[in-house]
């Protein structure tokens, strides 16, 4: 095997048996040879052990290493100890990916001297067999057509520039190391989140592939939004950790309108993810402390990305859900009182004996006005 390994592909593997060959097909067929795949088993129940094993005895660039059952977090970060590779990218165990994925990056991040690259990707429908595109992110375009870029040229974006998904993104090693950058056990959902954002945080030199290389698989349109309602108590938690994080390595500050809208978007998108009595409990963990933590209420209007956001914000601040609720529903009645009096007056003028008294009430006037004209001419 080489000892010149250019990027180490880490992947966690748990009961991925049904999809697990398309992926690591398309990993040890990248065109980018100097390489070495570091598979790290999470104690998984099925036959995903034995195919890695399998692929092992073909391909001696793959790298096994077995847990029990400790979660994909603490699976990255053994995989970020072990990493030989100038690159670490964390690639999932039922996704697929184009042949160029690890050149076109790897070769953006020499040329570049980056401590991150990042490509864009689809989502594959497993159910419907399917292709979409994936949601651009707000702020994007910071990165479009191979520019590089940092929290220093976008201080105010730079946090919701791109998802938080890792699998799309590859690191310089040192940087990571370097950082102490790493994932968090103690999160079942968007533990990647806060990998990225601390990442970004810390990168002064960020660029992108414009080109789908990654195809992300998920298994119904609902796929996201049901881990959402699975674990959305832990979501304010996840933004706590980064603004700990930021404050920590002295960031918060100017990043702060960033951090904002990225804790309040995505607080609001994950609302209305969720039904109605986890709706509640979502916002009165909001209201109960986490929104003033976030630093939602020093904040002027102007500061939120849109006023669907900066709304969502102050009533999460000044109400607990139900009386929010009880204030909607007042409004709403209003709404329809001040609907009911328009659409009487309407109705009043469109009948006839309407129209007919204006029409007198004209002639009346136009009598009165030529009166007064002649009256002022002699």
């Amino acid at each position: 095997m080489s000892t010149n390994i250019k990027v180490s592909v880490i992947m966690p593997i748990y009961n991925a048996f049904d999809y697990l060959r398309p992926a690591m097909d398309t990993v040890i067929d990248q065109t980018l040879r100097d390489i070495e795949i570091i598979c790290i088993d999470d104690g998984s129940t099925d036959k995903s052990l034995a195919i890695i094993k399998e692929y092992q005895e073909r391909d001696e660039r793959i790298r096994i290493v077995t847990e029990n059952n400790a979660g994909i977090s603490t699976a990255r970060n053994k995989g970020i100890i072990r990493a030989r590779g100038e690159f670490i990218i964390f690639l999932d165990a039922d996704d697929f990916y184009e042949p160029t994925l690890l050149e076109k990056l790897y070769e953006l991040a020499v040329r570049e001297e980056l401590d991150m690259a990042v490509t864009r990707f689809d989502i594959f429908n497993n159910k419907a067999s399917c292709f979409t595109s994936a949601v651009e992110e707000e702020h994007g375009e910071i990165f479009k057509d191979g520019q590089v870029a940092s929290k220093n040229e976008f201080p105010d974006h730079i946090l919701q520039s791109m998802t938080g998904y890792v699998w799309n993104k590859l690191f310089r090693t040192s940087f990571v190391r370097d950082k102490g950058l790493g994932f968090a056990p103690e999160l079942y959902v968007f533990e990647d989140v806060h990998f990225v954002c601390s990442a970004l945080a810390f990168a002064n030199r960020i660029a992108g592939v414009d080109e789908v290389l990654v195809h992300h698989r998920v298994y119904s349109d609902h796929s996201r939004a049901k881990l959402f309602r699975k674990y959305y108590s832990q979501v304010p938690s996840v933004y706590m950790k980064i603004k700990e994080f930021l404050m920590q390595n002295g960031m918060y500050v100017p990043l702060a309108t960033s951090f904002l809208n990225l804790s309040a978007s995505r607080c609001y998108k994950i609302y209305n993810l969720l039904w109605s009595d986890a709706k509640g409990d979502f916002w009165d963990m909001l209201h109960g402390g986490y929104a003033d933590s976030f630093g939602w209420f020093r904040h002027e209007a102007e500061d939120f990305e849109s006023r669907e956001v900066s709304d969502f914000a102050a009533n999460v601040g000044l109400y607990t859900h139900s009386q929010y609720l009880k204030r909607l529903d007042k409004g709403r009645e209003l709404n329809l009182d001040k609907l009911t009096r328009e659409g009487l007056v309407r109705r009043i003028k469109s009948h006839a004996s309407y129209k007919k008294f204006v029409s007198k009430l004209a002639k009346i006037f136009s009598v009165f006005k030529n009166k007064s004209s002649s009256e002022n001419d002699g």
